[in-house]
């Protein structure tokens, strides 16, 4: 099982990296255009593979924690202590797997969708919303009651990406151009979640600082991602006729 464990993580790892570089090419292409187009299809499959692998590897970990990690309970002595961290970090992979996926899928609804909201209020995107909401508060809570910074990072992200998701979804009023703010939103936040994930794990021997330095680095992308928000959504806000062909 550790041997089909360690396939699942090579293509998490593999797909995840595929798509922290490809998440540039739509960014800064035209947009509606072909190019935007093709190179936003390609970050959405990749990011979808690295959902499948994730909660794959995240619902494994969990069910059978001494099978895909029999290496973790040779030696220890309190292999309880080492399955709860185990189990622990499972969850924390399966909510960022689903913080992906309400993100990447809400992005792509709500550009078809623009101001009619009906194709995002389908059962799916919406189960899936309010699990999340649900993830995003426990990872908090775990976090608050741990000091656990990644969970507080990823379980407040969860909390706001589900909220305002929702609050779109079922707002009465919408203006003409509140749709690109959302389809920025989704994509840019399935991109926060990437690379602060890539950073937190992933890049963790790369970015060896501790203390302040190291939770500057968890949070980042988070910032950097609001102000890229922000920016883009008021460029495009007068000029959506590349996007609503």
């Amino acid at each position: 099982m550790d041997i089909i464990f360690k396939i699942m993580l090579a293509g998490h790892i593999s797909v995840g990296m595929c798509a922290l570089f490809l998440f540039w090419f739509p960014a800064y292409s035209k947009k509606g255009s072909p190019r935007h187009k093709k190179f936003g299809n390609w970050y959405t499959l990749s990011m979808y593979g690295v959902v499948i692998t994730g909660m794959a590897m995240a619902l494994l970990s969990i069910a059978i924690p001494e099978w895909v990690k029999p290496e973790a309970f040779v030696n220890s002595e309190n292999k309880a202590m080492v399955r709860e961290g185990i189990v622990r970090f499972a969850l924390l992979l399966f909510h960022l797997s689903l913080l992906t996926l309400v993100s990447v899928r809400y992005g792509k609804l709500v550009l078809k969708a623009k101001v009619n909201q009906q194709s995002i209020k389908g059962p799916f995107q919406l189960f899936i919303t309010f699990a999340l909401l649900v993830s995003g508060a426990l990872i908090l809570w775990f976090g608050i009651a741990t000091g656990h910074i990644l969970m507080l990072v990823f379980g407040s992200l969860g909390l706001f990406i589900s909220i305002t998701n929702l609050h779109f979804t079922f707002k009465r009023h919408i203006k003409k151009t509140d749709w690109l703010v959302e389809h920025l939103g989704g994509y840019i936040g399935s991109g926060i979640a990437a690379y602060t994930a890539f950073i937190a794990f992933g890049g963790r021997h790369i970015f060896t600082s501790t203390g302040f330095m190291q939770i500057m680095f968890w949070v980042a992308p988070g910032l950097v991602g609001v102000i890229f928000i922000s920016v883009l959504s008021r460029k495009y806000a007068n000029d959506t006729k590349g996007l609503n062909k």
